[in-house]
């Protein structure tokens, strides 16, 4: 390592760098991806979704409202406009429960198939039990009229027909023991007859109003005997029988009036046994609305929670690298910081051997420039010695020629 030079070091940290760089790049791209798909997901299908059911609720209060006023309706008027209104509620009931079915909701929550399936069982017995109560009340608001003036009028003639008892009864009653109790027998007869009439009216329950009407029949059959006998006994009662006549033909005859109040009670107790199976189905269907919205509403919850825990690991992750960075930045800054002053050093000592060098090297120059001096000195005295010499030999060689010419 100590051989790679500090410009390497240099590169190889900036590579490293870079490629953290390019990694937490990736892991953001990544990161976002995700967020975006679920994101998508969420805007594309859940949202909507959602909103389907909400407008599913909408509708199915609607058609809860407009039963109700539907059975509450007094007139054919009401009842027309009423069940115009149910209907167009129902088929947006379930054109919503339709756009549900045919979305991706299935592939995306499995858990609404049972939903949807369920859903659109109670949705065609809704629309039978609507179709069944809409022609129960027309019918109804169509003998309602008739029957109750015939009821009156039975009441009023078996309230005249009690009149005349007393009127013109009691005092032969009071005289004769016979006719006491012809007059008593007839009395309860009639308060029998009534006790029946009440329950008639105020009963819910169709199995007793069937009871009560055959007991009604039955007290019937020995009072004409009875009415016949006190009228023999007593003629003021010559009124009497065709009281008697009206009360038993409305009593007993198919097409009486307690024969259609029989009936209207029937139909009025169908009517509203049909209102509370509406009313369970519509309930029912609340509560599957309700899950399928809790199903909704836990998957966008969850959704939103796993977005919001990746972006927490996110952010832990880059409060973990981010530091990390910064050290492997700082460590190979120190090593290249390292690297200089090693180098620097190394300058500074071969600096440090060049200049001893140097001044080794001026020492022996200075030393050779002395004994060149020297040298020349002595060549100069060499020199100067020579032409010494050569002036005593010039002078030899004068005296000698002198000699010669002597």
């Amino acid at each position: 390592m100590n051989r790679i030079s500090v410009i390497h070091r240099l590169y190889a940290g900036f590579g490293l760098l870079c490629l953290i760089i390019v990694c937490w790049g990736a892991f953001n791209i990544s990161i976002m991806s995700s967020f975006s798909g679920a994101t998508d997901r969420l805007t594309s299908d859940v949202f909507p979704l959602s909103g389907s059911i909400q407008e599913m609720e909408a509708h199915r209060s609607e058609t809860a409202r407009y039963s109700v006023e539907v059975v509450a309706a007094g007139d054919q008027k009401v009842l027309n406009s009423q069940s115009d209104r149910l209907s167009g509620a129902l088929s947006k009931l379930a054109d919503s429960l339709d756009a549900v079915a045919a979305s991706d909701s299935t592939a995306m929550f499995p858990e609404l198939a049972a939903v949807n399936e369920s859903a659109n069982a109670r949705l065609a017995e809704l629309r039978r039990s609507v179709k069944a109560i809409l022609g129960i009340k027309r019918q109804l608001l169509s003998v309602s009229d008739s029957v109750n003036s015939g009821l009156s009028h039975f009441l009023a003639n078996n309230g005249e027909m009690k009149r005349t008892l007393v009127r013109e009864g009691t005092e032969p009653a009071g005289q004769d023991i016979y006719i006491r109790d012809l007059f008593t027998t007839v009395m309860e007869n009639l308060a029998n007859i009534e006790l029946l009439i009440m329950q008639m009216v105020s009963t819910e329950n169709p199995s007793e109003l069937n009871a009560i009407v055959e007991n009604l029949r039955f007290n019937t059959s020995t009072f004409e005997q009875d009415m016949s006998a006190l009228v023999n006994e007593v003629p003021r009662l010559e009124g009497l029988p065709s009281l008697v006549e009206r009360f038993l033909a409305a009593v007993n005859d198919d097409a009486g009036i307690i024969s259609q109040y029989s009936d209207y009670r029937q139909s009025r107790l169908e009517l509203d046994l049909l209102a509370r199976k509406i009313d369970l189905l519509l309930s029912a269907m609340a509560s599957e609305l309700d899950e399928a919205r809790k199903i909704v509403a836990d998957r966008t919850s969850a959704s939103v929670f796993a977005l919001d825990e990746t972006a927490l690991n996110s952010e832990q992750l880059v409060y973990w690298l981010l530091p990390l960075v910064v050290l492997i930045a700082l460590a190979r800054i120190g090593s290249a910081v390292g690297g200089i002053h090693q180098g620097a050093e190394h300058i500074r000592h071969g600096m440090d051997e060049q200049e001893n060098v140097s001044q080794s090297v001026a020492r022996q120059v200075s030393e050779i420039s002395a004994s060149v001096a020297e040298s020349l000195e002595s060549i100069d005295e060499l020199v100067t010695t020579c032409d010494r010499l050569e002036d005593s030999v010039t002078s030899i060689e004068s005296l000698m020629a002198r000699f010669r010419i002597l």
